[in-house]
């Protein structure tokens, strides 16, 4: 590999940024940089195996790459094809991207794949070829080709997509004829980072991480940093840039950077690019005041800047404060930890409130050693001093990055930002993905069986409250529900750590003494973690609203489905609620004589 010469780190940097040429991909040019950078991923792992086969084979392949917009699919095949010279050579291997190549602009996209893919065509195969195809296509491209009056003429590849089952939400591998021929990858199966029983992490996000700041000869950014540091120590000493690369080199706080990047993914279920997380990094390290400063400016700036704005760049608040500058940050600004309430928390900003030296508060939990410039000169311009109204505001930002570094770099570890419900998810997703059934069985049993009870109101010995008519205030009608799980059985994976997974769990129920024919459909529901984190409410007390009941219609549909087979044509129970009395009269059909009866309960 061509050594890469350092240069200063705002250079090296703004190559990580959004509009950097080096975030443009193409599959004709790998840079050096680019070769640094590159992290290899099981997915890559299973194409690359794919495309040696091919290779090897005497017969022609068709190598689907598929997944969605932004995924790495082209920096993959950009990187294989500076691996093996064997891509090159256009009689053996022709690699197709078709997001971004097109050989007529009268044609469209569907008329260029059709040209493309003549040879996999029903009537090309016959005629058989010596070309291998790898095709990089996101999963809508592929599902209007197979659908096309052009696809028509493609039935066997067509028959491969649906009977693997790429353009639906599942993993699976069933066999197919065809096997021989297609081959194919989906990056939508994999994910940037892996479920463990411990919880998620990431291998990826932890390798562009030490990418950056790994102590090393070949490391661009810490070969600049080492520059700049020598080039004026005073000046790198209070460069804000500086300081935050210095703290994103501690293995501690990349783990909770990275905490927070999983989050995001699975609350807000926010899809994350290379190519974005390379951008977070510039953003996380250089402050919207120097963003389009050079090297020279940036010693300027830093040589005038006054202490409290010097705090307003330092990382926490590069990660947390700056929700404009992308939808990383707009998500992470939902999970902020100063949105959290907890006890400790609380009793730390009493403490800021009443305590007139403020500061020492960081000295006693914090481990401000890491900030060698922020320790000393807090207690040198400490607003605690005096009681000036203009420092407040100083004073209020000082409080919220006392609650970041807590989060961050706290002397003791603690528990106060804890998110037991996203905790509880993320296993049972891990072992729902791993089919392993015994751990799921407070999932099944407890929390979605309550709240499938709790749903309408709380009714007490197997009746569930159910719709009748117009909604009531002082009438209701319940019935009799008893259900079950059902659990189709599968056999357990014996991986530790999962990188190809649903980020979903679906989930059957069905009602004890219900008729479930064949081609009976039993009740299915997808469970996330948005839905899941509603049911706990819902098992803790919560009542769902019309908005809550709007949002998740499927949920709703999915208890009708179960209520529609329970005991409602043979009995029904009415409630009537007055004057804060409640008396239930039970409504029973009586098939031996053919009658009914309706008594209080």
């Amino acid at each position: 590999m061509t050594s890469i010469q350092p240069n200063h780190l705002i250079n090296i940097l703004k190559r990580c940024k959004q509009s950097s040429k080096e975030a443009v991909e193409n599959l004709e040019s790998f840079s050096d940089f680019k070769q640094y950078m590159h992290i290899q991923r099981p997915v890559e792992v299973e194409l690359e195996q794919h495309i040696n086969e091919a290779h090897d084979s005497a017969e022609p392949r068709l190598i689907l790459v598929c997944g969605g917009v932004g995924d790495g699919k082209s920096h993959i095949l950009s990187y294989l094809k500076n691996k093996h010279s064997f891509l090159n050579d256009e009689s053996l291997f022709y690699l197709h991207n078709d997001a971004t190549e097109s050989f007529s602009p009268k044609r469209t996209s569907i008329e260029t794949l059709a040209k493309v893919l003549q040879p996999f065509s029903d009537e090309g195969l016959q005629a058989g070829g010596t070309q291998n195809i790898v095709l990089a296509i996101n999963l809508g491209a592929l599902n209007n080709f197979i659908d096309s009056e052009e696809g028509k003429a493609f039935s066997r590849l067509k028959t491969y997509v649906y009977q693997k089952k790429i353009l639906e939400s599942v993993i699976a591998d069933e066999a197919s004829p065809d096997d021989h021929i297609f081959k194919y990858v989906n990056f939508s199966d994999y994910h940037m980072y892996q479920l463990t029983a411990d919880g998620p992490k990431s291998n990826y996000i932890k390798g562009i991480f030490q990418k950056v700041t790994q102590q090393t000869a070949d490391n661009p950014f810490y070969q600049a940093y080492l520059r700049d540091r020598e080039e004026d120590s005073e000046i790198a000493a209070k460069n804000p840039i500086m300081q935050n690369y210095e703290l994103l080199q501690h293995e501690d706080v990349q783990d909770k950077i990275i905490t927070l990047l999983i989050q995001v993914m699975v609350k807000e279920k926010l899809i994350i690019s290379t190519r974005a997380l390379l951008d977070f990094v510039y953003n996380l390290l250089v402050p919207s005041v120097m963003e389009n400063m050079s090297h020279k400016k940036i010693v300027e700036y830093v040589r005038e800047q006054d202490f409290q704005d010097y705090v307003a760049c330092l990382l926490p608040f590069q990660i947390f404060e700056k929700v404009d500058t992308s939808a990383i940050h707009q998500a992470i600004d939902r999970i902020n930890p100063t949105r959290m309430r907890t006890e400790q928390l609380d009793q730390f900003l009493i403490e800021f409130k009443s305590n007139r030296e403020g500061a020492g508060l960081f000295a006693n939990h914090i481990s401000i050693t890491r900030l060698p410039y922020f320790s000393r000169s807090l207690f040198q311009q400490s607003p605690w001093r005096n009681g000036d109204n203009k420092e407040q505001t100083y004073k209020q930002r000082l409080i919220k990055l006392f609650v970041y570094l807590y989060y961050f770099i706290p002397k003791e570890q603690h528990q106060s930002f804890k998110d037991k419900t996203y905790e509880q998810f993320m296993r049972y997703l891990f072992y729902w993905n791993k089919h392993e059934v015994p751990m799921l069985v407070s999932l099944y049993r407890e929390d979605i069986h309550d709240a499938i009870y709790k749903w309408n109101g709380e009714a007490n010995n197997d009746l569930v409250y159910i719709q009748v008519g117009q909604p009531q205030t002082q009438y209701y009608a319940l019935q009799k529900l008893e259900i079950e799980p059902h659990i189709e059985r599968a056999n357990t994976l014996p991986e530790t750590e999962l990188f190809k997974f649903l980020t979903m769990m679906r989930i059957q129920f069905r009602t004890k003494g219900a008729n479930y024919a064949d081609g009976f459909e039993i009740p299915t529901i997808d469970i996330d973690y948005s839905l899941y984190s509603l049911l706990i409410r819902i098992k803790q007390g919560y009542r769902p609203n019309k908005k809550d009941k709007f949002q998740y219609i499927k949920f709703v549909e999915f208890i009708d489905k179960l209520n529609n087979a329970g005991t409602q044509k043979n009995e029904m129970v009415f409630e009537s609620k007055q004057f804060g009395k409640s008396t239930r009269y039970r409504l029973q059909y009586d098939e031996t004589f053919d009658q009914y009866s309706f008594m209080e309960t």
